[in-house]
């Protein structure tokens, strides 16, 4: 067992939650019950400290929006509070401090609001064709760009082109702990606890909103992050509220997220793409280039850069294969859901089951073997540049999929009966711009920080392995701290696969600097006490890198009631380098019981008025031991990456390679095609 690890499966680890500041007040938001509406009028509450309504706060969240989109988009940011107008239910509308948190609920049965209810758009392909959910807005487009490379002329060289639509439901990102934050200003400095994945994404969405400098705002994060799921890895409504508060207060500001409130909240739901695309190839399987359309459903506002999923999706299609042009629409449309935030993968998985699902396809059409019609256009180990200009580095391409056909061999011969798929796929590890860490020798030891956190990883066993190597002392003397805004200038965060592997190769960089600033190659005790209060900081900058992987799923179908169970998984993954054995085998098999279930069993649904169908975590579908696979196999080979790491990250590999192998295991088994994401039972029988 991992050192962190203990206080956590022992109960005696610290969340948002257990932190407890004397003086302290509650937050507590009143949120839309319909889907669209005009508010006519707000009663506020008597028994409260202090409300909060769109008059008090006439601000909204940040957009990061790309300079090259700007021309073109439609953009409408969220308001902290609803301005008039609700567009979600979930929408914050309006807040209130208490101090006693118990009393919260009965405070809000104090508010009324009346609204007129208006007819919501909840598909996002309804959305091209209705009136626009905003007002001033020409369609419900915020997003559409025509992404074009490559030799266009190849589509006429075609012999044979396969086409598939797909429609992928919205899932929650469920993590065990919901969002949290505690905040408090001292001496005109905001002081801000917050379970994140990202302080310097909390700092950078405060700083906007409230129009006050960075190093006016200190950021921590809480000492154990119960999960994110990247969820947690920005700035939300109540957070900004929560700062209010507490400078019109003069006290601490708590606000707690309920489960009932994440299943509805901003950024908490991912997915909701609908593809059609079309793959073209010569009679002999040769790919030649993907057309057709993505199309993102972002919610109802532009929050932070839910705009660029159709954008990433799209330019992911491409999958590890060699194609010659794509020629590809991609669209971010406005619903009357909530914003889309980024569920694990974020774009990865989806675009996976668009080319396997195709490559499948043209398999079938051609009557070539799914596995040798792979190898036939898989990249080269040396990298590839897609044509629309995706980089994909050097990796072990082909290693991965040649042990990944010896399972699936073997698999056909004793599962003879059941549904069988390989698939293989690249997975991009967001590396870009790089990472922030800080080394010092302080009190007889050495200390490294960095800005990013744990959301469930082992970070400290994996960085103190990094710098202990390279600078050849004890990892016993050398201690992580993570986490803050105030230890380093700069940093990025935990997601996109990023963090073991660029967070580790900034603890390198670090080292590597302190020991060309001391002038030597490796460090003794002795000098902890002749150097004592030497310290370098450094920014690693990176590219983004890419991590292939190749799975196999089996499935078994009960044809009569529609219910299939993955009885066999095998899963082969390029990590460039395995850092912390432990942590690879959970990270990987956590994402593949998570792309399993979007096949299986997770969606949120709503009804035509855009009320959500899932009341609790049961109800959107989280898998339980009955729903996750009863065998799961792993093997890594590691091709090194170019970072200093020379890691690959893997905490979106499992999704990524589940979603499109079980997906097509299904289809195998009920030997039928499906559009769509859960497979309910009913669909299948």
């Amino acid at each position: 067992m991992l050192q962190e690890h203990l206080s956590i499966i022992t109960g005696k680890s610290t969340y948002i939650d257990d932190i407890n500041p004397k003086n302290v007040v509650y937050l507590h938001v009143v949120r839309s019950p319909i889907a669209r509406g005009i508010i006519k009028s707000i009663s506020k509450p008597q028994n409260a400290l202090l409300t909060l309504t769109w008059d008090d706060v006439k601000a909204y969240m940040p957009v990061r929006l790309f300079s090259d989109l700007a021309k073109t988009a439609q953009v409408v940011k969220m308001p902290v509070l609803a301005d008039g107008r609700v567009n979600f239910v979930g929408q914050p509308v309006l807040a209130f401090v208490v101090e006693d948190r118990y009393k919260t609920e009965d405070v809000a049965e104090e508010v009324s609001i009346d609204y007129e209810e208006l007819k919501p758009i909840i598909d996002p392909e309804d959305s091209l064709r209705e009136e626009p959910i905003h007002s001033g807005l020409k369609s419900n487009i915020s997003i559409d760009q025509l992404l074009e490379g490559g030799n266009l002329s190849l589509r006429n060289k075609a012999d044979v082109v396969v086409r598939r639509k797909i429609k992928q439901h919205r899932i929650v990102s469920n993590p065990m702990e919901p969002k949290g934050i505690i905040c408090w200003w001292e001496n005109d400095v905001l002081n801000v606890y917050v379970s994140t994945q990202a302080p310097f994404g909390v700092r950078n969405d405060l700083r906007e909103v409230l129009g006050i400098p960075p190093e006016k705002i200190k950021v921590y994060s809480s000492p154990n992050v119960g999960g994110g799921f990247g969820n947690k890895s920005g700035g939300y409504p109540e957070y900004i509220l929560a700062a209010i508060v507490s400078l019109k207060l003069g006290r601490p500001v708590k606000w707690i997220e309920t489960r009932s409130e994440m299943l509805v909240n901003t950024q908490s739901l991912g997915r909701g793409e609908v593809s059609d695309m079309r793959l073209y190839a010569t009679k002999d399987g040769e790919m030649l280039g993907i057309e057709g359309t993505v199309i993102a459903n972002i919610g109802a506002y532009d929050y932070g850069i839910n705009f660029f999923t159709s954008l990433f999706v799209a330019r992911l299609s491409n999958g590890p294969y060699k194609l010659k042009f794509a020629s590809i629409r991609a669209m971010s449309v406005f619903t009357n859901t909530p914003p889309m935030g980024f569920y694990r993968g974020a774009g990865r998985p989806e675009a996976a089951l668009i080319h396997e699902t195709l490559v499948e396809d043209l398999a079938e059409e051609l009557g070539i073997d799914p596995v040798e019609i792979r190898k036939k256009n898989l990249v080269d180990d040396s990298g590839y540049i897609t044509p629309l200009g995706t980089k994909l580095d050097p990796a072990g391409y082909h290693e991965v999929l040649d042990k990944a056909e010896k399972y699936y061999r073997k698999a056909k011969e004793i599962y003879k009966d059941k549904g069988i798929s390989l698939v293989v796929f690249t997975e991009l590890v967001r590396t870009s711009p790089g990472e922030g860490a800080k080394a010092e020798i302080k009190n007889g030891k050495i200390y490294f920080y960095l800005g990013l956190g744990p959301h469930g990883q082992a970070y400290s066993s994996t960085f103190k392995k990094l710098a202990s190597q390279t600078l050849g002392i004890s990892e016993n003397i050398i201690e992580i701290i993570t986490g803050s805004t105030e230890t380093v200038k700069e940093g990025i965060g935990s997601f996109g696969s990023r963090a073991g592997t660029i967070g580790g190769s900034a603890i390198i960089a670090a080292a590597k600097e302190l020991l060309n600033k001391l002038g030597k190659d490796s460090l003794n005790t002795e000098d902890l006490i002749k150097y004592e209060g030497v310290n370098v900081e450094v920014f690693y900058k990176a590219d983004d890198i890419f991590a292939p992987g190749a799975h196999v799923a089996v499935v078994d179908l009960d044809r009569e009631t529609g219910f299939v169970k993955v009885i066999d998984y095998y899963a082969v993954d390029d990590v460039g380098r395995v850092l912390n054995r432990e942590e690879v085998e959970g990270q990987i098999v956590g994402g593949i019981l998570q792309g399993a279930s979007q096949v299986i069993i997770e969606a949120m649904r709503y009804d035509e008025r855009g009320i959500p169908l899932c009341s609790s975590i049961a109800d959107c579908g989280v898998p339980t031991v009955f729903e996750a696979p009863l065998k799961i196999t792993q093997e890594y080979i590691e091709y090194p990456s170019q970072l200093l790491s020379g890691s690959r990250g893997v905490g979106e590999a499992g999704t990524t390679g589940a979603l499109p192998a079980v997906f097509i295991a299904f289809e195998k088994a009920a030997k039928k095609k499906f559009n769509i994401t859960p497979i309910d039972p009913w669909i299948v029988t």
